[in-house]
């Protein structure tokens, strides 16, 4: 079993498609490699991260 975590901007999850599409590649990617059996076993887990709350080269973001 894949499971997957990715962290991304709060604000990507205003668009309401973001969260099947994200895990729908997220899954098929896991498939392109480890093949079908394996993309049918895949846990997908999306976080929506406030700006404030995440750090890039040693600074907050927001």
């Amino acid at each position: 079993m894949a499971h997957i975590e990715a962290s991304f901007f709060k604000s990507r999850f205003d668009d309401e498609t973001f969260s099947a599409k994200m895990v729908e590649a997220l899954t098929q990617a896991v498939g392109s490699v480890l093949g079908e059996d394996a993309a049918n076993d895949t846990a997908v887990v999306l976080h929506g991260i406030e700006p404030s709350h995440w750090g890039y080269r040693g600074k907050l973001l927001g």
